[in-house]
């Protein structure tokens, strides 16, 4: 879906970009272009941000704490 109309951004780029480094609204509309003209886009590009930034976070794995048993 387009989430720029000024600068043809879609939310694909924006995850992309993400997921490549930016990290802020700031680094999206340096690398992409979206976001500088009228500004309506800023809002929905933000939880573009924020939902693949929640997606990409790490997951805790439990580590095996029973020792091995010997052969």
């Amino acid at each position: 879906m387009y989430i720029c109309l000024c600068e043809p951004v879609t939310d694909r780029d924006i995850r992309t970009a993400v997921q490549t480094g930016c990290r802020t609204l700031r680094d999206v509309a340096g690398q992409l272009g979206c976001c500088r003209d009228c500004g309506r886009c800023a809002k929905a590009a933000k939880e573009v941000i924020d939902a693949t930034r929640a997606e990409m976070r790490p997951i805790r794995l439990q580590r095996n704490t029973q020792p091995a048993m010997a052969a």
